[in-house]
């Protein structure tokens, strides 16, 4: 899949630091399917919350929640990171700054 058919774009800050945003209607549609795919366990959290509040159960189905939650951010993230093109915000303004040296020295 070439860069501009890619349905996310990817800013790498470093190497833990980047943003994933969605390109075009095929990104956000894609993204809306994750979203609907956490929609579910919300729904059913809130379900058995409201109706075991107070009891150890609930603490249960909090903790199971929550890391149906987190399986759920990692794998959408590595999903769309496997699909994005990437951009190095960090290279590109190096870059910028070098070129800005250069016309700047040619003064």
């Amino acid at each position: 899949m070439r860069d501009e058919d890619k349905p996310f774009v990817l800013y790498r800050k470093g190497p833990y630091n980047f943003t994933i945003v969605p390109r075009g209607v095929k990104g956000w549609a894609q993204f809306g399917v994750w979203i609907a795919l956490l929609v579910p366990p919300s729904i059913a959290f809130a379900v058995y919350a409201e109706a075991n509040e107070g009891r150890p159960e609930f603490w249960v189905a909090l903790a199971v929640y929550l890391v149906a939650t987190l399986i759920w951010s990692l794998a959408a993230i590595s999903w769309m990171r496997a699909r994005a093109e990437v951009v190095d915000v960090a290279a590109m303004l190096k870059l910028k700054r070098e070129q800005e040296r250069k016309q700047s020295r040619g003064r």
